[in-house]
């Protein structure tokens, strides 16, 4: 009796085991994990140097698409024939570009773009976000064009999509692919003033699959918001007030990459006391959490770009955009320049340098310091340094220039 009753327990926990087995779980997939595609748009306007996101654009996919597809989006037929052309002068192997078309582009489709969960099974859901212009949303007519783009292309593939009413933005979520989130708590509480942390936590946990969300206080200076007015030493903030992807970034499930301000900075020291002390604070809540399974981090600090800005004459139509300034006043603006907005691309990393001939020693160095790092972290992976500073101009990076499309059983 006790040899059967101990038989009848075992079945009973294998099929249960089983059955569990069967229960389709999605879950948003980190970065460093395998990709079948990187989605990009091609858009070629420049902010600051004509003809500079173009060489970007190209160079990014001549690199990447050796190691993953490229999926680019295109306004029309004429502009992908540009697109294909230059691709080809360029020696990018176009069979590994597809085109998808989009009436409007808009460069950094990270925070807008789309959305993808897979299951142990290997299925892709989408996730449909709301998107209200990095909080202040003038046109209607953008907010619309820019606030569908995530569920238009997960239309176009197929995806069954789950719909939220969240306000929020792709390049101010990082996760470890086990079911931790990392978020900046100052830009997710502006996108939706009229959440609580807890709303917000049991919706994301809801649309994406994740068990824990760890709350960073607030984002680097240097992607401070010109809305919110001056900063100090006559200095406006030029990007989108704080996105984890400029700070801070998973190497694999528990490894992190935070970035690390050093005090003394000859353009102004009270910017880097400020960034320093932010910086700390978020190094600080990262020491004392765990991953969805209780366990610590490793965390690697990396060093903050040093402070570069722009200096933009006021004109009527952007006063409003730069509170507190009036048309025809010079202005300095900083950059987002930051070594984290970077891309994995399977076996190939991308990451942003700042060091151009004639330039600082000191920013050379901290370059070469970074690549050794990057090195470190993935050292089973090739280290590919580009020149982004375009990209930051507009106030992001080639992390908010691309999604990733996680490999899947939907081809």
């Amino acid at each position: 009796m006790k040899k059967l009753s101990s038989g009848i327990l075992l079945l009973i926990i294998t099929t249960l085991s089983v059955g569990q087995v069967k229960v389709e779980q999605f879950v948003y997939p980190a970065e460093f994990e395998e990709v079948d595609a990187i989605w990009m748009n091609w858009n070629i306007s420049s902010f600051h140097t004509i003809g500079e996101p173009e060489r970007i654009i190209l160079q990014m996919t001549r690199k990447i698409t050796p190691y993953a597809k490229m999926n680019m989006m295109v306004m029309n037929d004429s502009v992908k024939n540009v697109a294909i052309q230059s691709m080809l002068k360029f020696g990018v192997d176009t069979s590994r570009v597809k085109f998808y078309f989009y009436p409007r582009q808009n460069r950094f489709i990270r925070d807008f773009g789309p959305v993808f969960l897979r299951s142990n099974k290997g299925n892709l859901k989408g996730v449909d976000f709301n998107y209200n212009c990095f909080g202040e949303c003038e046109a209607n007519s953008i907010k619309a064009a820019r606030g569908s783009l995530d569920s238009t292309i997960e239309k176009q593939l197929g995806l069954e999509i789950i719909k939220t009413v969240v306000n929020s933005e792709g390049g101010n979520r990082e996760f470890n692919g086990k079911g931790t989130m990392l978020t900046v708590e100052t830009v997710e509480l502006h996108r939706n003033p009229n959440m609580t942390k807890k709303q917000l936590e049991t919706e994301y946990k809801r649309v994406l699959g994740v068990k824990k969300i760890i709350w960073l206080k607030s984002g680097a200076i240097n992607d401070d918001k010109a809305q919110t007015g001056v900063l100090q030493c006559d200095i406006y903030g030029g990007g989108t007030g704080g996105h984890i992807d400029e700070i801070c970034r998973f190497v694999d499930s528990h490894t992190i990459l935070l970035a690390q301000q050093l005090k003394k900075e000859n353009v102004c020291d009270s910017i880097s006391q400020i960034n320093f002390n932010r910086l700390e604070e978020n190094y600080a809540i990262l020491k004392s959490s765990t991953d969805q399974d209780g366990m610590p981090f490793k965390i690697v600090r990396i060093p903050a770009a040093a402070f570069e800005f722009d200096t933009v004459t006021v004109r009527e139509e952007n006063a409003s955009f730069f509170a507190g300034s009036h048309k025809g006043q010079t202005i300095k603006v900083l950059i987002a320049s930051s070594y984290l907005n970077f891309i994995i691309a399977n076996h190939i990393v991308l990451i942003p340098k700042y060091y151009r001939e004639g330039g600082l020693l000191s920013t050379k160095q901290t370059d070469e310091e970074v690549l050794e790092i990057f090195q470190q972290v993935f050292h089973q992976r090739k280290i590919v340094q580009i020149d982004v500073r375009e990209f930051n101009y507009g106030g992001g990076g080639m992390h908010c220039a691309t999604v990733q499309q996680p490999a899947s059983n939907n081809k």
